[in-house]
C-alpha cells in the first residue's frame, strides 16, 4: 500500500528524480526480442532506448540455466545505469495452451481445464508453482490470469485460456491464482480488460467490439476484473476491443479510451496498479495505427506501460 513513509516509496521517489526525461520514458516501454543471451548489440540496443521492461517468448528460451543468465546478466546491466531500476522480466506462463516455457518447468493444464474442476485449491497450487519455477529463472512478472469470461463458444483468441462462461467461477479462480503467484513473489496480471470474451473477431488480426450495454458489463465482463482488483492484483492488461458502453468514439479500442483506463478503471474500480497494454503489433491498433503514435495515445489514455512483443526497432 502506498505511504510516504514506506521504505520502498522513499527509495523509488529517489530513483525517480535521478532519472532523465529519456530514462522515464523507457520505464513506460516493454519489449521483446529475439536473443537467448545478453548480447553487446542487445545491451546497446536497450540502454540506447533506456528500456525498463522486457517480454520473453519461447524463441528466447533453451532451458533453465540459460533463461537464468540472460535475466542475471539483464539485471546486472540495469544496476549499472545512471537511474538504476531493475527490470520487468514478464512471459506469458498461462498454463495449457499459452505456455512460453515448456521444458524444465513444470506446465500445468489450461484455466478452462483448472476451472471444470471447480476446485481454487488446484488454481492456487499451479499458480504458486508456477511462481517459484519463474523466480528461480529470474522472471518476476507473469502475463497471466485471463480473466476474460468465456460466454461465445465460438471466441477465436480466448476458449480454453479461460476460466469459462460463469463470471463468478472466473472471479474466484482468478483472484486465487493473483494471491498464490504475488503471494511466492512474481507480480499477477489479470487480461484482457474490461473483457473480450464474447467477441468473435480476433484481436491479433483485427479490431473486436463488446457491444453489450452497462447493466450486461457489470453482470459478466467486469466481475472477474473486481475480484482481481480486491485480490490487490499487480498489474492489469488491456484489450484491443471496443466497448460502445463505456467509450462512445467508433472504433477507438480499450487500449487507447481514457474513458475505459482512467474512468472506468482507475476512478470507478480504484485499481492504483500497473496498466500494461497488450501488444501493440497485433492487428486490431497495427491496421489502424502507426507503432509511435499507437503508443502515444495508450499512454494519453492512461495506460503505463505499452507492450511491443518484437523490437520495436529505433
Amino acid at each position: 500500500m502506498y505511504s510516504p513513509a514506506n521504505a520502498g516509496t522513499r527509495l523509488a521517489g529517489q530513483l525517480l528524480e535521478s532519472m532523465t526525461l529519456e530514462d522515464k520514458v523507457g520505464q513506460m516501454v516493454m519489449v521483446g526480442f529475439e536473443d537467448r543471451s545478453l548480447t553487446s548489440d542487445l545491451e546497446n540496443h536497450l540502454n540506447s532506448l533506456h528500456i525498463g521492461s522486457v517480454i520473453f517468448f519461447a524463441r528466447n528460451y533453451a532451458g533453465p540455466e540459460q533463461m537464468w543468465t540472460f535475466t542475471r546478466d539483464l539485471q546486472r546491466m540495469a544496476a549499472c545505469r545512471p537511474a538504476p531500476a531493475g527490470f520487468f522480466t514478464a512471459i506469458d506462463q498461462e498454463g495449457g495452451v499459452v505456455a512460453r516455457l515448456l521444458s524444465g518447468v513444470t506446465v500445468f493444464p489450461g484455466n478452462m481445464a483448472l476451472g471444470a474442476t471447480g476446485c481454487s485449491a488446484y488454481v492456487r497450487r499451479a499458480a504458486a508453482v508456477t511462481a517459484q519455477e519463474m523466480l528461480e529463472l529470474g522472471l518476476n512478472m507473469n502475463l497471466a490470469p485471463v480473466l476474460d469470461v468465456n460466454s461465445d463458444p465460438g471466441n477465436p483468441a480466448i476458449g480454453v485460456r479461460s476460466y469459462g462462461e460463469d463470471p463468478q467461477l472466473a472471479a474466484t479462480m482468478g483472484a486465487e491464482a493473483i494471491s498464490a503467484s504475488q503471494s511466492a513473489g512474481v507480480v499477477a496480471t489479470a487480461k484482457h480488460f474490461p473483457g473480450k470474451g464474447d467477441v468473435t473477431v480476433d484481436s491479433h488480426i483485427d479490431l473486436p467490439s463488446v457491444p453489450h450495454s452497462r447493466d450486461r458489463l457489470n453482470s459478466v465482463e467486469l466481475v472477474p476484473f473486481k475480484a482481481a482488483i480486491a485480490a490487490g492484483v499487480g498489474a492489469i492488461m488491456t484489450a484491443h476491443v471496443t466497448f460502445p458502453a463505456v467509450e462512445p468514439e467508433p472504433l477507438l479500442p480499450a487500449t487507447m479510451s481514457q474513458n475505459v483506463l482512467c474512468g472506468l478503471l482507475r476512478q470507478e474500480l480504484g485499481f492504483r496498479g500497473i496498466i500494461i497494454t497488450d501488444d501493440l503489433f497485433m492487428g486490431a491498433i497495427s491496421k489502424r495505427y502507426g507503432l509511435g503514435e499507437a503508443a502515444i495515445r495508450a499512454i494519453v489514455a492512461g495506460a503505463d506501460i505499452v507492450l511491443m512483443c518484437h523490437d520495436p526497432g529505433e
